[in-house]
């Protein structure tokens, strides 16, 4: 059975595990998690078009997101992940043809203008 690639998104990208719990894990540890080998989880990425290089490819900051779901409680995890999905869906339909790679500034993942802790 393949996965629900909203659980495969919030594993893989976001750390969210099923119960809403945070952890950072590589691909082969999310394979673990989901009971099957690497490579069947890259598949299945790709298939979903949820793998590393095509979420790059949009204009979705997905560091934000993932940098809000390390201090998210398991009890709001739900919401933060239906809003980050949403978000990547938007930045989909919107995505303009052709091969651009959104790059995150990491000095300000608000995208606010703000630089870094004062």
């Amino acid at each position: 059975m393949a996965a629900d690639p909203k659980v495969l998104f919030a594993l893989y990208h976001l750390g969210l595990d099923a119960a809403g719990t945070y952890q950072f894990r590589n691909l082969h540890q999310c394979a673990r998690a989901l009971k099957m080998d690497a490579d069947s989880l890259q598949t299945a990425l790709q298939n979903a078009g949820l793998d590393q290089d095509t979420v790059s490819r949009l204009a979705f900051n997905v560091a934000r997101w993932h940098a809000q779901a390390q201090f998210c409680k398991p009890a709001e995890a739900g919401a933060l992940i239906e809003a980050a999905w949403q978000g990547l869906q938007e930045a989909r339909r919107q995505a303009p043809t052709g091969d651009i790679v959104h790059d995150v500034d990491y000095d300000d993942l608000w995208g606010d203008g703000h630089q870094g802790a004062e």
